[in-house]
């Protein structure tokens, strides 16, 4: 596909996992397996707190706690005459101020950030918050100014796309860990590489996506139980994420944690009255 045609990863990543599934099916291997092999570890769920007012980020972050989840991404980025470096700093410290042992936090920008402003907003912080901070700028340059002048870990995922970025990733000590999203590096191939960059650089992980779908879930699983728990900080439950699912798979979230099924392939049973017609078919 990649020589066929550049970029377009997400619509790439779905016929990469339909392979990986298809691939698991024949050899009736799970994909954890054929990825290198499960930790045998539960793997910790993160929630996703959208923003709004402090009080309600707090009170999303303790709901999420009672379900179980035992880690938390926490999203800012406030224009100016939304409240700015200012209300950022306030939804970060209400999200932090009932964190519990051995809870993660992630303060993820998405890229809405300046050097500027991402300074000002740490310069408000409260001292001794514990997290770590997620795509804080939408270019490398911005990204590199503020690690050379900022003293919380930063992770990077937006500006991950491709081989050729952790490449960058590592040669300029842009960050202390990656947002490894399996649809924006075009599925598990490219994502498995990715995955084994970033543990020879002794890089932390979580594994997520963008949204998705029960798939999407399931390749997030399954490449999540490859990687060593001491390099692996979440994984993102998108079902969480999506009123119509597209199938079931048995993962449960159970103490904080969840695992993918045994069974070949991606162990997803597909709804196909919630895909519909196909909109083409091919036959050899």
């Amino acid at each position: 596909m990649d020589e066929a045609l550049l970029g377009h990863n997400h619509a790439k990543s779905a016929i990469d996992l339909a392979m990986w599934d298809l691939f698991g099916k024949a050899v009736e291997l799970p994909v954890y397996q054929l990825l290198g092999g499960s930790t045998g570890h539960p793997l910790p769920v993160i929630s996703s707190i959208y923003a709004g007012s402090p009080e309600d980020m707090r009170a999303r972050v303790a709901e999420h706690r009672q379900k179980g989840y035992r880690g938390h991404s926490v999203k800012i980025g406030a224009s100016e005459a939304e409240g700015g470096p200012a209300l950022d700093a306030e939804r970060i410290a209400a999200s932090l101020a009932d964190r519990q042992p051995g809870e993660y936090f992630i303060v993820d920008a998405n890229g809405g950030l300046t050097s500027e402003s991402a300074r000002r907003l740490l310069r408000l912080l409260p001292a001794g918050l514990d997290f770590v901070l997620e795509a804080p700028c939408a270019s490398w340059a911005e990204t590199l100014a503020l690690r050379a002048h900022c003293d919380v870990p930063l992770v990077i995922d937006e500006l991950l796309l491709s081989d050729s970025d952790m490449i960058t990733l590592i040669r300029e000590n842009a960050a202390d860990g990656i947002g490894l999203k399996i649809s924006k590096a075009g599925g598990l191939t490219h994502a498995k590489r990715h995955r084994d960059m970033a543990i020879a650089a002794g890089l932390t992980m979580s594994v997520q996506d963008t949204v998705g779908s029960t798939l999407s879930a399931a390749s997030i699983f399954h490449l999540g139980a490859t990687v060593p728990p001491s390099l692996l900080r979440c994984v993102l439950d998108v079902r969480d994420m999506v009123t119509r699912p597209t199938g079931t798979f048995a993962a449960p979230l159970i103490a904080g944690g969840v695992m993918p099924p045994d069974s070949p392939g991606l162990g997803v049973t597909i709804d196909r009255e919630a895909l519909g017609p196909p909109a083409q078919i091919w036959e050899a």
